[in-house]
């Protein structure tokens, strides 16, 4: 279903998965996430890794893109971006700011024109598995 909007609970299963299934050693944060949910390794991975904060997961959230970005740009370990992305809607001191900028200086994705990049537009399945690709192509 690669036109379905990607939520959550998918972005961080498919990067979980991406790099390998790593076991998390946290004990679960989550009120709203039990070991019967398909994200459940997934959610305590990206808890682990500071990807997401809080006791609840959030699992059915709409993912934007610049929650896309984030996700995958911490999940690199966070590296600096040599420069700014040029974009009218990514203000210098948005919390996602950087990761778009090294997400753009890695191919991993360009803006939805040349001057936006449409930090709240929600992904499609689709678009979240080429991001991953992308980012993590060899």
């Amino acid at each position: 279903s690669p036109d379905k909007l990607c939520t959550t609970g998918e972005i961080v299963t498919f990067l979980w998965r991406a790099v390998g299934r790593p076991e998390a050693e946290v004990e679960n944060p989550f009120t709203d996430v039990t070991p019967n949910h398909y994200y459940y390794q997934a959610a305590l991975w990206a808890y682990e890794k500071g990807m997401v904060s809080g006791n609840t997961f959030n699992a059915s959230e709409l993912c934007t893109r610049a929650m896309a970005m984030t996700y995958i740009w911490q999940s690199a370990g966070s590296p600096a971006p040599g420069e700014s992305a040029a974009f009218t809607d990514v203000p210098a001191d948005a919390a996602y700011a950087q990761a778009v900028a090294w997400a753009v200086e890695q191919d991993v994705t360009t803006g939805t024109s040349q001057t936006e990049f449409s930090p709240d537009g929600v992904c499609s399945r689709g678009q979240i598995v080429t991001f991953l690709h992308r980012a993590l192509a060899e």
